[in-house]
């Protein structure tokens, strides 16, 4: 009855309309587009600039060939360190969560990372790993491998006691326990986590990229702050922002592609760990 009903609220709402599902999204860019070119154009352009002025700066960094390399830069540490972090963060989580003993051994460990401000290890990132690529890829893997862990683990302990029981009456082995009951069950947490660990990564980008290397778009970011030019440091800040932007769409393709079982509307889909 539940479900009949959020079916009816949907196909009545214009939130899941065609205009709805393209037109609501670009309405509330538009206006925060015309809100924020009315507080800019009546700022002072040090402390707050335009999106016009912004746009400009936009392509003056593209026509002058810094954009493009350091949004390949972005790209590339993230890439790397989160894909790192997302190998590493499932098999331990994995491990956790069928292992009582590996959890209690490793607990008191990801607890204190998940607590731990990282950013305050940058430094020893630094004298570990120099200021080269290995050091950026560090710090994105530093930021993101812990929630990636805690979520895979937190899916494959909820595995439900009657889906276990089955592959016991087929005679699964540990493997195929892992690959056909307790990997299938963890699908939206290892999302989730993936998702929230998305985010820290673009963090663990710029922050190692303003802090250690001075380059790509952190470095666009610090240098172009530092001669208060806002709308170019501006600029660098939307760039980053649209490898995030970039990067969470092709998670979403990959979760509908291959874990498409994960759009049930009537639970809230996979969303609903989170």
């Amino acid at each position: 009855m539940t479900a009949r009903y959020h079916g009816r609220r949907r196909r009545g709402s214009i939130a899941y309309t065609r205009w709805g599902k393209i037109g609501l999204p670009l309405l509330s860019v538009l206006i925060f587009g015309l809100i924020w070119q009315y507080i800019g154009a009546h700022s002072n352009p040090i402390l707050f600039t335009t999106p016009i002025k912004v746009a400009q700066a936009f392509w003056d960094l593209l026509k002058g060939g810094i954009l493009w390399p350091a949004f390949y830069g972005a790209l590339r540490d993230l890439a790397i360190g989160y894909g790192l972090a997302a190998v590493i963060g499932i098999v331990v989580g994995m491990a956790m969560g069928r292992s009582p003993v590996v959890e209690k051994m490793l607990n008191p460990f990801v607890n204190f990372f998940q607590a731990t401000p990282l950013i305050a290890l940058v430094p020893l990132v630094v004298i570990w790993f120099g200021v080269a690529l290995q050091a950026r890829v560090a710090v994105v893997f530093i930021l993101a491998v812990w929630s990636i862990i805690i979520n895979t683990a937190t899916g494959v302990k909820e595995t439900p006691p009657s889906l276990l029981d089955v592959g016991r009456i087929y005679k699964f082995n540990p493997l195929q326990v892992v690959g056909h009951v307790q990997l299938p069950n963890a699908v939206p947490h290892i999302f989730a986590g993936l998702r929230i660990a998305l985010g820290k990564a673009l963090i663990g980008v710029m922050i190692a990229q303003m802090e250690i290397s001075v380059t790509g778009l952190g470095g666009i970011v610090v240098n172009y702050g530092d001669a208060f030019k806002t709308a170019y440091l501006l600029a660098g800040v939307v760039t980053a922002s649209l490898v995030g932007v970039i990067a969470a769409s092709l998670l979403e393709v990959i979760r509908k592609r291959v874990f498409p079982w994960t759009e049930d509307e009537g639970s809230g889909g996979w969303q609903a760990a989170i």
